[in-house]
């Protein structure tokens, strides 16, 4: 009897969680910031995942210009530990520009890994931001480039550019024009204005040919 009582009581608890998380995302989308806040913080401080990852994003956001980052991370990591992975990407990239939080680059490989391996083009591409720049550990060129491709194949423009940018220099892989120019043009397909100028420059350097060349092989290209 105590058992089916407390079952009952559990699926209470996770049905009322349910709806108060879907009310509290109807709000966000429909940018009533304030509302949402009410209908997550009940089901976030429950231990709901999704809630925690959207109390992040409204502190971040900030509600009549009243940002607070402190809490957003605090959300964020909440998230992050139960293995929300947008979760993880968002306070690994607070760990390494100490938002929120204090600067630890270690704390921000740890939670982008975690994010990358579970696919989040975005950790993936700040991953290799770490890796480029030699962020708390020895610049790796070679890790940098493996993250890059997986988040450009995913279709983020950015990693694309920074991909391009990595064949362009010879970093990771021998200088390829034609991938770089590749890479480049399909990020400014998608309206990243670093690839367009990077398109633009590249092209001064290149024989119509390789233009040509490169213009074909971004139309195999991913993109979003």
């Amino acid at each position: 009897m105590i058992r089916v009582f407390a079952s009952a009581f559990f699926l209470f608890i996770s049905t009322q969680s349910f709806a108060e998380t879907s009310l509290g995302l109807q709000a966000y989308e429909n940018g009533d910031k304030q509302t949402a806040l009410s209908e997550f913080q009940e089901s976030a401080q429950s231990g709901d995942a999704t809630a925690q990852l959207y109390m992040g994003h409204i502190y971040r956001e900030g509600i009549n210009g009243n940002l607070d980052y402190r809490q957003s991370a605090f959300w964020y990591l909440k998230a992050a530990k139960q293995g929300q992975v947008e979760a993880q990407s968002f306070i690994g990239l607070y760990y390494t520009d100490g938002i929120g939080v204090n600067q630890d680059f270690d704390l921000a490989v740890y939670w982008l890994e975690k994010a990358a391996k579970a696919g989040d083009p975005a950790a993936q591409n700040s991953l290799a931001a770490i890796f480029k720049n030699g962020l708390g550990r020895p610049v790796d060129y070679d890790t940098a480039a493996y993250w890059y491709t997986k988040a450009a194949m995913q279709g983020h423009p950015i990693a694309q550019r920074n991909l391009g940018r990595f064949y362009e220099k010879g970093r990771g892989s021998q200088i390829d024009l034609i991938k770089a120019y590749a890479w480049y043009k399909v990020s400014s397909l998608q309206g990243n204005t670093y690839g367009t100028q990077s398109l633009r420059q590249i092209s001064a350097k290149m024989s119509s040919i390789e233009v040509l060349e490169g213009e074909q092989l971004a139309k195999t290209l991913p993109r979003r």
